[in-house]
């Protein structure tokens, strides 16, 4: 396509931009088709070849349950914040990232060494590598510590208590191998810290037992051998009546002391883990104390020690009426301050708060929890020790009953005294022992595994899908903009858009005449025979759209300048054979055709 331009001031063309049409990004992008096709062919070749050569990540999961209703334990039964719940699962997050859980999942896999049975391969975490060839022996439990912590993840389910365990690994059994053992772990982790104080309670009841089983053979043998000795087998009705009472108080105010210090023994563990995180703070909740708290304590030891002396002196009264409604009437008053104290110490617990803490959100709620235990197990301990005070002042009256008992029967009733409170205070702690022994067996923590992992069919990454689709919209991208910059760069004209950006102005745009020189050509002049060049199409086809835009270019110079009409022009080029000589020639014959003179001139500048 020939152009004739002209710029209407005659000075160099000024850079005025021009807003960017949609056509020409078209043209623009036709014509670097190429490039794009081929950005977009090795782009996502290359993007293929890295997706088929990389090795396949499978990833296995699985959920536990932070149960924290379902189960009693070390949870506390007051949450003033509302937080409890969120903090709980915080605090299990980071059990689960230390690097202690980590040291013991280790451990476990080298215990197993291979995925499934001996036959199947050694686990590949567990094996050494040197220069990323993996060896046949193991590794050493700090490398496989390392490699674990960086394969697992941990999230919490949102809106839920529950928490996800996630394994990665070129192996799918081994991912799901990972997974399970993380959460058998972590929950054998949680049941042993569950069964702690359980623990420690029923060995110190057992170790009482074997104490007490102790002292009441000792005093069932001396008991014996004075009966042999001394030829008296029993004592009088009402001697035996005070004895049996005696005995059974004895027993009930021993009782009591063995609770105390059983009680005393996990409130001290419990201040011992509040030291470290805060160290003084047992000693400031020890000083605190509520008046009336205290004197429903002394009142409700008092009422329990009725009921332990009413049963005393009437063992062979029960379910006598006058006898069960006493006890009925004692129960409902015992109840009715129960009652009061839970309402008063609950409101005491609310007024000491969960306490301020100086580590993390979560530390913060484990020391509020611990606060609460401490402060619970304190208002026990002060109510056992009204109850024995009360007890204490009941058995003083009846040693003087017992020291009235005539002096040749004194001796017989200390021993039976002895053996009775002995035995009955034997049968209470084995009582308390089963319980305790039963308590720790049913204690299963709060974690529940909701669902186990499985090996994965598939593999998470790489995506083969989503990487092509990824690597060709690169690939494309990256043509375009190649095509987009080569055009930017690029100064060449090529069509009357190109010189519109550059501030010219077009006066025609005439298309190339190939295919009506052909067509020329083979109609010849009638005679077969060439005689004039077919390239004058003003002249041979006047009717044509060539001679047609000729004529429009005609005008177009004639009316370039109203003020000044042109009477004379140069038609000229940077290159040869673009078109000059048959531009100026079909524009010479078009003046003549309007009637004007017109002398052409063809030179050769150079």
């Amino acid at each position: 396509m020939d152009t004739l331009e002209v710029n209407r001031n005659g000075d160099m063309p000024a850079d005025v931009p021009s807003g960017s049409h949609l056509q020409e990004y078209l043209t623009v992008l036709l014509r670097g088709k190429w490039v794009i096709l081929a950005s977009l062919f090795l782009v996502t070749a290359a993007t293929a070849l890295f997706t088929f050569k990389t090795k396949p990540v499978y990833e296995a999961a699985s959920l536990v349950l932070i149960d924290m209703k379902g189960k009693g334990g070390s949870l506390p039964f007051f949450d003033f914040t509302g937080s409890g719940t969120f903090n709980k699962i915080t605090n299990e997050l980071e059990i689960l990232k230390s690097r202690s859980m980590a040291e013991a999942v280790s451990r476990e896999l080298l215990k197993q060494e291979r995925i499934d049975g001996s036959l199947s391969p050694i686990i590949p975490i567990l094996q050494q590598v040197v220069d990323d060839v993996p060896q046949s022996n193991l590794d050493s439990l700090p490398a496989i510590t390392y490699r674990l912590l960086k394969i697992v993840a941990f999230a919490p389910i949102r809106e839920s208590d529950i928490i996800r365990i996630t394994a990665k690994s070129n192996d799918p059994g081994e991912a799901a191998l990972i997974a399970n053992t993380y959460t058998r772990v972590y929950t054998e982790r949680n049941l042993n810290a569950s069964r702690t104080r359980s623990r420690a309670v029923r060995e110190f009841l057992q170790d009482q037992l074997q104490s007490k089983k102790s002292l009441l053979d000792s005093a069932e043998f001396t008991l014996q051998g004075y009966m042999k000795f001394s030829g008296m087998v029993s004592l009088d009705g009402e001697s035996d009546k005070v004895v049996k009472q005696l005995s059974a108080l004895e027993a009930t105010r021993d009782g009591i002391e063995v609770e105390i210090r059983s009680r005393s023994k996990s409130l001290n563990s419990y201040r011992e883990e509040l030291v470290k995180q805060e160290p003084n703070v047992a000693k400031m909740l020890g000083e605190s104390s509520d008046a009336y708290i205290k004197i429903l304590q002394e009142k409700l030891g008092a009422l329990e020690v009725q009921r332990d002396v009413v049963i005393a002196q009437n063992p062979g009264l029960a379910g006598q009426t006058l006898y069960s409604d006493k006890l009925k009437e004692i129960d409902s008053q015992i109840a009715s301050l129960r009652k009061n104290l839970q309402g008063r110490t609950k409101t005491f617990l609310k007024g000491i708060g969960p306490g301020e803490g100086s580590g993390s959100v979560g530390s913060a709620a484990f020391i509020a929890q611990v606060k609460q235990k401490i402060i619970e197990q304190e208002i026990e301990l002060a109510s056992l020790a009204a109850r024995k005070r009360a007890l204490g002042a009941v058995i003083g009256e009846y040693e003087g009953q017992f020291n009235k008992i005539p002096e040749k029967s004194i001796e017989l009733a200390k021993l039976q005294r002895a053996r009775l409170s002995n035995e009955k205070l034997y049968l209470l702690v084995e009582e308390k022992f089963n319980e305790a022994a039963i308590n720790e067996k049913s204690e299963f923590g709060y974690v529940d595994i909701v669902d186990p992992a499985v090996v994965p069919v598939l593999p998470v990454s790489p995506n083969v899908r989503v990487n092509l689709m990824l690597g060709a919209l690169i690939g494309l991208a990256l043509g375009v903009a190649l095509v987009l910059l080569r055009s930017y760069l690029d100064v060449r004209i090529r069509t009357p858009e190109d010189l519109k950006r550059f501030g010219y102005v077009p006066l025609v745009a005439i298309n190339q005449m190939n295919e009506d020189l052909q067509q020329s050509e083979v109609n010849g002049n009638g005679s077969g025979q060439k005689e004039f060049n077919h390239h004058l199409v003003t002249h041979f086809n006047p009717l044509s759209p060539l001679a047609e835009a000729y004529r429009r270019l005609r005008t177009n110079v004639l009316y370039a300048q109203l003020d000044a009409p042109l009477k004379s022009f140069l038609v000229t080029s940077a290159n040869p054979a673009e078109g000059k000589s048959t531009t100026v020639a079909n524009l010479a014959i078009a003046f003549a055709q309007a009637e004007k003179k017109v002398l052409l001139v063809d030179t050769d500048m150079r």
